[in-house]
């Protein structure tokens, strides 16, 4: 049985081409997902309404802390 190279060819370019696009389209950048991280407080308020942009400990209190949802009002540290 004689095989159609020209067939075979553009399968496995369809073939390839829908892998690629398969295995980058649902990424997301390191960028983006800063964005949308959470904020970390302390649940003692130690430093009023101010977060950070990662889970550590209070510097006033050491306590750990707390994930929050950020407002646009929290004042965030990004030194932690």
């Amino acid at each position: 049985m004689k095989k159609n190279w020209k067939s075979v060819e553009l399968t496995f370019l369809v073939a390839a081409l829908l892998f690629m696009f398969s295995a980058c389209g649902n990424k997301k950048t390191e960028a983006s997902q800063q964005v949308e991280a959470a904020a970390w407080q302390c649940p003692m308020k130690c430093e009023g309404e101010k977060t950070y942009p990662k889970s550590g400990s209070c510097p006033v209190c050491k306590m750990d802390l707390k994930e929050v949802e950020k407002h646009e009002g929290h004042k965030t540290d990004s030194s932690n």
